[in-house]
């Protein structure tokens, strides 16, 4: 699923929908439906964050010159 929303806009979507989750007043269905989205969201929030772990960049000085380089594992 491709998503263009920001990483700080899916995290508040998911943070209003666990908010709504913790209300009391919410029938069954329709904490299914959040809850699902939940799961949909955290995923899309953890590919995120994992394609932006694969792309950090470590500034590096090399002579006297910096560069970006990978991060090594």
């Amino acid at each position: 699923m491709k998503n263009n929303k920001k990483f700080i806009e899916l995290m508040a979507e998911l943070e209003n929908i666990v908010s709504d989750l913790e209300k009391d007043d919410l029938d069954i269905e329709d904490g299914l439906l959040k809850f699902e989205q939940g799961l949909k969201l955290f995923r899309l929030c953890q590919d995120k964050l994992n394609n932006i772990e694969a792309k950090t960049k470590v500034l590096k000085e090399e002579n006297e010159e910096f560069f970006l380089d990978n991060l090594e594992e």
